[in-house]
């Protein structure tokens, strides 16, 4: 079972070229999509601004809490479908990354699921607990400066619980052509482009075949 959790101003359609690269390498694996602060699709003008602003309330929250109605949820629609599976693998985008790895660890300690891989990319940082959870929790980043990113802090100074880290922190090279906004936007997007050696790449497909290279199991 493969899951993307999506964040913030998200359209139902922006995991289509990330899933579709999933499905080429975790041929056995059932997609599921996962929107916590849902869909932009249909808004726009005014509708939107208010949509980011009640979302941007939501993901505050989220950062400084360890349970969310949005961590409930999500959990409640992943054991639908993952009752039989034998690998769980969560994919977060920006403050989805912070479901994903909140709701992975709900059901490890509410229903005992211990098999569920989170990777959180372009995710802004929060306080973790040094626990043997994070091990299985790989952080992935730009080389671009993505302001996200640079939210908040793993370690929560003079805590002794809140001093964990993930068990991965890694650094992609993804379109350079994409800056600001644009380029924290593209991660799980096609977004062509070439190399210094010329050699081709899109976004999503080198995004994807960096987590098949950290988690070749299948379900």
């Amino acid at each position: 079972m493969v899951y993307f959790f999506a964040g913030v101003l998200t359209y139902r359609n922006n995991f289509d070229a990330a899933a579709s690269e999933i499905a080429k390498r975790y041929q056995n694996a059932k997609i599921v999509m996962i929107f916590p602060y849902g869909i932009a699709n249909g808004t726009s003008g005014s509708s939107l601004i208010r949509l980011l602003a009640r979302q941007l309330t939501q993901v505050s929250y989220d950062l400084s809490r360890d349970q969310s109605r949005r961590v409930t949820n999500a959990s409640q629609i992943i054991r639908e479908h993952a009752e039989n599976a034998d690998h769980l693998i969560f994919i977060g985008h920006s403050a989805g990354g912070v479901i994903a790895y909140r709701a992975g660890l709900y059901l490890e300690e509410k229903h005992g699921l211990k098999r569920v891989q989170v990777f959180a990319v372009g995710c802004p940082k929060f306080h973790l607990k040094d626990i043997p959870y994070n091990d299985r929790f790989t952080y992935i980043t730009g080389q671009n400066s993505d302001r996200i990113t640079q939210i908040g802090s793993w370690r929560k100074p003079g805590s002794r619980v809140y001093r964990g880290r993930p068990g991965r922190e890694i650094q992609m090279e993804f379109n350079p052509a994409h800056l600001g906004w644009r380029f924290h936007a593209s991660y799980f997007l096609k977004s062509v482009w070439t190399d210094s050696n010329q050699v081709f790449h899109t976004n999503s497909e080198d995004l994807v075949s960096k987590i098949y290279e950290l988690y070749p199991g299948t379900d």
